[in-house]
C-alpha cells in the first residue's frame, strides 16, 4: 500500500471512528471458482442486513485485516456498517484466513462446493473470456480446483463443523428452500430472494463472474459447456477430490449437529 492510501484510510477513519468502533457481524463465503459463488454474494449482497457482494482479495492474517475490510467496504458502500454482516468471498488459498481471525471475530461461514466436470468445464471456458491462458488447461484448472477443495476441507475441520454447507446445484435447483434455510441461520430481518442488485463492479474481472450471466440480476441454470472436452485421469482426479471433500464436511456438519 502506498503512503498516499495509508494516509487517506488514516484520515477516513479520524472523520469516521464509527467505522472501526462500532461491532459488526462477518460473513465469509469460502469456495472455489465458478461454483456460483458470485451469484450467491449478490444475492446476500442485496439484502438490506449484509454489505459486500465480491472478492476484496486479500488474507485475514491478523486482526488488523478485518479493519482493512471494513474501510474497503464502507469506502464503496458509503453507509453505517453497524449490526450488518461485513461479506468477502474467498476463493483462493493465497487469500488465507488464519485461526486467529475466526476466533476474533467469530463469523458465519458458508463452505460452497461444485461437481468436478461442470466447474473444470466452466474455469476452461472463462479462459476463453477473460484470455487467461492456464484457465484453459483441464489439468491447471483440475490442480487448482483439487487445492483448494482440501484447503476448504481444512477449514470445515478449523471451524469443528461450524459452518453452512452449501452445494452449487442445490441453489439453483431447489432456490426457494436454500434461501430460506440460508435466513433463517443468519437471522436476516428480510428474506432472501433469488433476484439481486447489480453493483459498480457487477461483471467486471476482478469481482466476480465476469461473463453476461451474472448481469441476469436472477438465479438462473445454464446450459453448461457440452463441446469441452476433460481429459479422463484429470477429471478423475477431481472427482475424486471431490468426494473427499464433501463427505469430510457432511461428517465434520454431523458431529456439530450431535453437539449442540
Amino acid at each position: 500500500m502506498s503512503t498516499l492510501s495509508k494516509i487517506k484510510k488514516l484520515a477516513l477513519v479520524t472523520l469516521n471512528p464509527s467505522i472501526i468502533m462500532h461491532r459488526s457481524r462477518y460473513l465469509f463465503v469460502l469456495s472455489h471458482m465458478r461454483s456460483r459463488s458470485t451469484v450467491l454474494s449478490h444475492v446476500l449482497g442485496s439484502n438490506d442486513g449484509v454489505c459486500g457482494y465480491s472478492e476484496l482479495h486479500h488474507p485475514y492474517v491478523r486482526y488488523r485485516d478485518v479493519i482493512k475490510m471494513k474501510i474497503r467496504l464502507y469506502q464503496e458502500f458509503k453507509g453505517d456498517l453497524k449490526n450488518k454482516y461485513l461479506l468477502d468471498k474467498i476463493l483462493h488459498n493465497k487469500s488465507e484466513i488464519s485461526k486467529e481471525v475466526f476466533e476474533a471475530v467469530k463469523p458465519k461461514v458458508i463452505i460452497l462446493i461444485r461437481e468436478p466436470e461442470s466447474t473444470i468445464k466452466s474455469i476452461m471456458n472463462m479462459g476463453h473470456v477473460t484470455g487467461e491462458e492456464w484457465y484453459k488447461s483441464p489439468k491447471a484448472a483440475s490442480d487448482y480446483y483439487c487445492s483448494r477443495l482440501l484447503r476448504l476441507e481444512k477449514y470445515g475441520e478449523l471451524l469443528n463443523g461450524n459452518f453452512f454447507f452449501l452445494e452449487s446445484d442445490a441453489l439453483v435447483n431447489n432456490t426457494d428452500y436454500i434461501l430460506s434455510e440460508l435466513t433463517e441461520w443468519l437471522g436476516l430481518d428480510t428474506h432472501l430472494v433469488g433476484n439481486y442488485m447489480l453493483f459498480n463492479n457487477t461483471g467486471k474481472r476482478g469481482y466476480g463472474d465476469p461473463t453476461e450471466t451474472i448481469k441476469s440480476k436472477k438465479i438462473i441454470k445454464t446450459k453448461g459447456y457440452p463441446d469441452i472436452e476433460i481429459p479422463p485421469e484429470a477429471l478423475q482426479t477431481a472427482i475424486a477430490a471431490y468426494g473427499e471433500c464433501k463427505g469430510s464436511l457432511l461428517k465434520l456438519k454431523e458431529r456439530n449437529s450431535q453437539l449442540s
